[in-house]
């Protein structure tokens, strides 16, 4: 009989569950790891600790070496299922930061990556007696990816897109509020794999992830209705979704216009009427239509600000009019590219009594 030769006990491991990585005013590279310290106690009772290490360097070459030297037993990534990094650092590109988790064997490469507002280790040490922080932000970006707040990333996916040209990504963006909270502030927008500093809401990544297709099992939204005339407002959910995106190059002028259409079938979840009145759904679903493509164009115009090519036109233009593309550099004229968003509205439930 061979044996439990190749196992590995708990309580002879260090096990890593978060890391933020940060730039230094130095410009140093810090890193610092929330790691868990299972102890037995006897009689199969376990004491659980938890602890805050950290080790700086100029590059991001030897880190882990200096964390495993603070840590005790054997330090054990396959846990890590979160990673954060600092908006400056992201700034310079998430590139280097991922590489040692791409080519470690015992890396998580399931694990969520999201970018924070200041500092990262700032959200990782927040509420240090409460052990362990890192899984209940990790539940927390998990919730908000099945009700289309977020996109659903992991280090793996982002790897992917950085290696495939012509199509930008989006990543979660927190932040640790004043009663030192961790908060999900929206999404951040980066140009290749550097972080180009602009961001959108939590209203606007919803709207976001819409247009780009990306719908889960349910999302929720709110609009101000005729916000000059009236005090109307409506909250409501989207069901189905339907997204049809188009790129068309004008022979004469060159220029280049990507237009996206979505139609949405909302359910109403509130929407205060004088209960005299009929609903008239004809014209909520007129206003609802004109107020989310009020809001989808500002999010385009935010993306071209950001240099973002999230939706993908240069890949599409690349397949379709290799000629034009070829003639084009992409990241002085993505600015110019003309992108009409339309969204068509139509409700279909609006509540159990109306």
């Amino acid at each position: 009989m061979t044996g439990c030769w190749d196992q590995h006990q708990l309580v002879d491991k260090t096990i890593v569950n978060g890391i933020s990585f940060d730039l230094t005013d130095e410009g140093r590279i810090l890193l610092k790891a929330r790691n868990i310290n299972i102890k037995s106690k006897g009689g199969g009772q376990f004491e659980i600790e938890d602890e805050l290490v950290s080790a700086e360097r100029p590059t991001m070459v030897g880190l882990s070496m200096d964390i495993d030297s603070k840590s005790a037993g054997r330090v054990d990534y396959s846990q890590t299922h979160l990673l954060l990094i600092g908006d400056e650092l992201a700034k310079q590109g998430i590139h280097q930061t991922l590489d040692s988790f791409y080519r470690g064997k015992d890396s998580n490469i399931a694990a969520k990556i999201a970018i924070t507002k200041g500092k990262a280790h700032d959200v990782l040490s927040t509420e240090k007696d409460k052990s362990p922080i890192a899984f209940f932000i990790l539940q927390m970006i998990e919730g908000a990816e099945e009700t289309t707040f977020l996109p659903e990333e992991t280090i793996f996916n982002i790897w992917t897109k950085i290696l495939t040209p012509g199509k930008d990504f989006i990543l979660p963006y927190l932040e640790k509020t004043e009663s030192d909270k961790i908060a999900i502030a929206g999404v951040a927008l980066l140009n290749g794999d550097k972080f180009s500093g602009i961001t959108l809401s939590k209203e606007q990544s919803t709207l976001l992830l819409l247009l780009l297709d990306r719908f889960k099992k349910t999302n929720f939204m709110s609009l101000i209705l005729n916000p000059t005339s009236e005090d109307r407002s409506i909250a409501f959910s989207t069901r189905k979704i339907k997204r049809d995106m188009e790129i068309t190059v004008d022979k004469t002028s060159g220029d280049i216009t990507c237009t996206i259409d979505i139609s949405i079938q909302v359910e109403v979840n509130s929407y205060p009427q004088n209960l005299k009145e009929d609903l008239n759904t004809k014209k909520l679903n007129k206003e609802i239509s004109a107020g989310l493509t009020k809001q989808a164009k500002e999010i385009t115009a935010i993306l071209l600000e950001a240099n973002s090519d999230v939706f993908g036109i240069e890949m599409e233009l690349a397949k379709r009019h290799p000629d034009v593309w070829k003639k084009m550099n992409w990241d002085e004229d993505y600015k110019n590219t003309k992108i009409e968003p339309k969204v068509n509205v139509e409700i279909i439930k609006t509540g159990n009594v109306f």
